[in-house]
């Protein structure tokens, strides 16, 4: 299961390219740069969240921690 800060970055990454059509041209680099942002964090909090779900598995099911 995915934590609320990893949703909340692939919120602002949605809410930054919604916002990109009613920018002003000369700011429309921002939201780009914005939701790359998100996108980066929300995928390195997934890969966060998925090794930690894997490693609490294995620790339940009685394996090596």
């Amino acid at each position: 299961m995915l934590s609320r800060r990893t949703w909340f970055f692939l919120v602002i990454a949605i809410a930054m390219l919604l916002l990109y059509d009613p920018t002003p041209a000369t700011f429309q680099w921002v939201n780009v740069a914005l939701a790359a942002l998100a996108l980066f964090w929300f995928v390195l909090f997934t890969i966060e969240d998925v090794g930690h779900a894997r490693r609490v598995r294995r620790r339940v099911r009685g394996g090596r921690p």
